[in-house]
This record gives C-alpha cells, sequence and structure tokens, in this order.
C-alpha cells in the first residue's frame, strides 16, 4: 500500500475533522465571554438556552413558586417570579456559574446566572419571588443569598407579604382531590382539602394528618418561614379545615405532602 493511504490513518483524521467541526458548531452558539442567549423562560428558575443542545438551565440555591401547567395546580406569585425573571434574562445573553455539580437528576444543567452583572437568582431572592434552596454541596453563594432573602423578608416583598394578600392562582379548583383517593396521585401537584385531626412532631418533622388519610409534612428548616408569620403550626392548624397544594408522595404506605411555606396550606374554616 502506498505511504499515506493508511485506512487507520485515514479514520483518525476523519475522526478529528468531525470533532472540530461539531466544537465549532457548539462554540459558535456562545459568545467571547462564553454566554448563552434565553430561548425562553420556562419559570421564575428555570430556563432554556440556544446551546446547540436545547439545554434547560436550573437555577442553583433558590426555589420558586411552582408554576400552573395543564396537569398542575400552581402555588401563589408563581406567575410575578416568572414574569420578573422574563424580564431579567429574556432573549438576553446570561453568564452561568457553576458549583461542584454540574446536572440534577433531570439532567438539567445547574447555575447561578448573571444578566447584564446582576445576580438573577439573587435578585429573584431580594423581591420575595424565591425562597433559599441549599442542596450539599452546592453552597458557593449561600451567605449572599441568605441576606437577599432577609432583605426581602424585612420588607415584606413578595411571598414575605401579609398572608391574606396572597392570592392562590386561578384554577386551582381543577386540581382538588378526594382525600380517600389522594394515594392514586402519587408524583403529581394536586389540591386536597380537609381537618386536621392529628399532630406529630419529630427531631425529622410536623406531621399534620388530614382526618388520618393524608399527611402534610413540614420539615425542621422550614418551620422559620412559619414562624415569621407568627403561626406555631402545630397549634395553628390544629382542629382547622385546610386547603393543601403540593406534590403526592406515598411514606409507609401513606400518602403525604410537603410543605415549605404557609401560602400552601391555609386554613378555610
Amino acid at each position: 500500500m502506498k505511504p499515506g493511504k493508511d485506512p487507520v490513518i485515514v479514520l483518525v483524521f476523519i475522526a478529528l475533522a468531525v470533532g472540530f467541526y461539531l466544537y465549532n458548531s457548539y462554540a459558535g452558539k456562545k459568545d467571547s465571554e462564553g454566554a448563552f442567549r434565553v430561548v425562553e423562560v420556562i419559570d421564575g428558575d428555570t430556563i432554556a438556552i440556544d446551546d446547540g443542545k436545547g439545554t434547560i438551565v436550573r437555577y442553583l440555591g433558590i426555589d420558586t413558586p411552582e408554576a400552573a401547567r395543564q396537569d398542575s395546580p400552581g402555588d401563589p406569585y408563581s406567575a410575578e417570579a416568572r414574569e420578573f425573571n422574563r424580564k431579567l434574562v429574556g432573549g438576553k445573553r446570561v453568564r452561568l456559574e457553576f458549583d461542584s455539580e454540574k446536572y440534577d437528576v433531570y439532567g438539567r444543567l445547574l447555575a447561578y446566572v448573571y444578566a447584564d452583572d446582576v445576580s438573577v437568582n439573587e435578585e429573584l431572592l431580594r423581591q420575595g419571588l424565591a425562597t433559599p434552596l441549599f442542596i450539599d454541596p452546592n453552597r458557593e453563594h449561600r451567605a449572599e443569598y441568605t441576606s437577599a432573602a432577609e432583605e426581602a423578608m424585612k420588607e415584606r416583598r413578595g411571598v414575605w407579604g401579609a398572608l391574606d394578600s396572597i392570592k392562590v392562582p386561578a384554577g386551582n379548583g381543577v386540581f382538588v382531590v378526594d382525600i380517600d383517593n389522594a394515594r392514586l396521585y402519587e408524583g403529581k401537584r394536586v389540591v386536597v382539602k380537609g381537618k386536621i385531626t392529628r399532630v406529630r412532631k419529630s427531631d425529622k418533622a410536623l406531621v399534620l394528618s388530614i382526618d388520618g388519610k393524608v399527611d402534610v409534612v413540614i420539615f425542621p428548616d422550614d418551620l422559620e418561614n412559619f414562624r415569621f408569620f407568627g403561626i406555631d403550626p402545630a397549634s395553628y392548624y390544629k382542629g382547622k379545615t385546610v386547603e393543601v397544594t403540593g406534590r403526592v408522595k406515598m411514606h409507609n404506605g401513606t400518602p403525604g405532602i410537603i410543605v415549605n411555606h404557609p401560602m400552601l396550606i391555609r386554613r378555610t374554616g
């Protein structure tokens, strides 16, 4: 065989050429500062970027109210959080900063997001349209985010305003399910109604039982959100009829809903 016609060398050359082409196709989506254009604002803490792969970005360190969807009820202030996020990043190039973990279990890119040199995550907290959510090992901006949330609480912004001024999204009523059938909705977000007939306390959680059929679970770290409004959940909800919004999870054969803010469990009687 003539020199230069070795098939292995030819294949290597082709592989390098293809790799170079793909790299340039990908890199061409970024500007010189490594920023990406936002092509969709999905909700308050989730966006889609034009990186050539249709990547979804989930904001690190915060949690905004769940947006209403065709198959899911919404949380109060979810529309406001999405709109504020859109004003900050919609159609713009954003810079992404990463922490210890780059992806979550859903394959979403995890990032601290900056637009026009503004920390988007932090601004959502400062406006009371998000609450801090620190999951190990991603804690790079814990101090700044905690401070921003404290400012929102002090100024009574957004989800930290008066509870009687917090409005339930229109349309949530269609997601009310019978508590006898709550287990059939495991993994789905629903609305349940009933009377808190029992309260159980432990170091792991405070559990409010709705008619002995559905548990409302409040973890210790979230109790401060209730105390901010002067609420001791153990006494405030006991014996009262409530409306709860959240995702159904099964535990020891009983359906339960985790709540982290009093806007998700409202006394109705």
